[in-house]
């Protein structure tokens, strides 16, 4: 079986209303497609945020070749290994980022870790990257990144491999990415809202503490005022052809949620990821979740206007 996902902003102008389309980075994850592809698990590591380089050059990871993809460079951040054909700053801030990532998941999500490799193959340019893509993937819509669990024709297992190129929003991408990849690997399965609003939150610095603020400008300042959410709505979807960037922004803002405002809403979350564990199908969240307020959607809503909107001192915006 095959899983794959990925970056939602290149999606072509005329697939996002106008309404909907927003400087920066929008991610759009696309969850379930049939065509031909049956979905599995997506698996990596948690460990060590400290950077890992292997000193001897490329890493010994056993997996089977994908022809066209860059291999002349190749290291290792903890269980991240990164091929290119380009000269990577090994030690820049965004590998640093990256090697902290799964401990911040698996820290605030009370996850265990797990112990396979995930390849990532860094492009140099958009147009080598769609080359490989459309001839590696040809079914696939054009996004800026996606990532795959493939199964291995000889010895078992899956290869776990995010292919990207190397753009404005790199830093972004990548911890968006590997944010399903370290759910899948621990976890049965995911809902879709989950999964999403999971990756929207970490996919920001984690000085930021999960605040997508372009999210929440849009929750609260929409064109007829605060945007109305229905966590029985999204609870529904399945596939994620049926979200829009406002289910995204209203995934993000439930995630936000449950690890951000009282003990109660993060226990309802933290329990609910420990049974997906074992089991794949344990019914809805919001039952839970509602034990923790009065009044569930007002929750949400006083939630997001207590946040702040201006960005932290010095943050690049990514």
């Amino acid at each position: 079986m095959l899983v794959w996902r990925g970056i939602r902003e290149s999606m072509a102008p005329e697939m996002i209303p106008l309404q909907h389309t927003r400087s920066g980075s929008i991610f759009m994850v696309w969850r379930r497609l049939q065509i031909g592809l049956t979905l599995g698990c997506l698996t990596a590591l948690a460990g060590c945020g400290a950077l890992q380089l292997n000193p001897f050059g490329a890493p010994r990871v056993e997996h089977e070749t994908i022809a066209g993809t860059p291999t002349k460079h190749s290291f290792r951040v903890s269980q991240f290994v990164f091929y290119s054909d380009f000269e990577v700053q090994r030690n820049a801030p965004l590998f640093r980022d990256l090697g902290a990532l799964r401990e911040q998941v698996f820290r605030e999500l009370q996850l265990p870790s797990s112990s396979a490799l995930v390849q990532v193959y860094l492009f140099e340019d958009k147009e080598r990257y769609e080359k490989f893509m459309q001839s590696k993937y040809p079914d696939l819509p054009r996004r800026r990144a996606f990532f795959v669990a493939q199964p291995r024709r000889l010895g078992g297992g899956e290869d776990l491999i995010v292919y990207t190129y190397w753009g404005d929003r790199i830093q972004q991408d990548l911890r968006h990415e590997l944010t399903h990849a370290l759910l899948h690997s621990v976890l049965k399965d995911v809902p879709l809202w989950l999964d999403e609003g999971l990756a929207e939150y970490f996919e920001m610095p984690a000085s930021w503490k999960g605040v997508n603020y372009q999210h929440l400008e849009a929750l609260r300042r929409g064109p007829s005022g605060p945007a109305p959410c229905n966590l029985d709505r999204l609870e529904q979807l399945s596939e994620v052809q049926q979200m829009a960037p406002a289910e995204y922004r209203e995934a993000w803002a439930w995630a936000h949620l449950m690890l951000r405002s009282t003990p109660q809403a993060r226990q309802a979350l933290l329990s609910y990821l420990q049974e997906l564990r074992t089991n794949p199908r344990p019914g809805p969240l919001k039952p839970r979740l509602a034990q923790a307020f009065l009044s569930l959607d007002e929750a949400l809503q006083r939630h997001l206007e207590q946040l702040d909107l201006g960005r932290p001192k010095g943050s690049s915006g990514q």
